[in-house]
């Protein structure tokens, strides 16, 4: 028997309906973190991403939406965050999963994987640019593996992800099992 995916509905007094769908993962210290970093580049980080071209750009049902990694000690989070008409949140969902079934299933073109691994090692580089960013960076890998990572270290680790790495990451992490949904609905 299939375990049913949790979802948790509060209704308060807002104008739109926000969704939080989450998938858990592993953890920092796991090498496969490079390549769950792309995939969440590349399906929520900027005007360019997929979630935002299709929901907001293609079919006007999302008003804000993004996603997010974090790695912890022995486990992770991959989520998505999105604004929506309430009347069209069930559609908004819909569409995120056709968006993540797709990355699951087909690897990510070249040029789209080159382009993204660009933007995030410029990125990085500029937020390096600021010390607070730089000493944030290192003070977590320090306590994540108990040496400093060196910036070069995390460039070469999204230079060197490939679309095979993002669809098999995908399709081990995008599942079922690992998934939950929140929703905030108006009154």
């Amino acid at each position: 028997m299939k375990k049913p995916i949790p979802e948790i509905v509060v209704a308060k007094d807002v104008q739109q309906a926000q969704l939080a769908l989450g998938f858990r993962t592993f953890g920092v210290e796991d090498p496969r973190r490079y390549a769950l970093t792309v995939l969440d580049a590349i399906m929520g980080r900027g005007m360019s991403s997929r979630l935002f071209v299709e929901l907001r750009e293609k079919r006007g049902i999302s008003y804000d939406i993004s996603s997010r990694v974090q790695f912890f000690a022995g486990y992770g989070m991959w989520t998505v965050t999105a604004g929506v008409d309430a009347a069209k949140r069930q559609q908004a969902l819909a569409a995120i999963e056709r968006e993540i079934e797709k990355i699951r299933t087909k690897k990510v073109p070249e040029r789209e994987l080159r382009r993204i691994k660009e933007f995030l090692v410029g990125n990085f580089r500029l937020g390096h640019e600021k010390l607070t960013n730089k000493l944030f960076f290192y003070g977590s890998t320090l306590m994540a593996f108990g040496r400093l990572v060196l910036p070069q270290e995390q460039i070469d680790g999204v230079r060197a992800v490939t679309s095979g790495d993002i669809l098999a990451v995908a399709q081990e992490v995008l599942v079922e099992e690992h998934k939950a949904i929140s929703w905030v609905i108006p009154k």
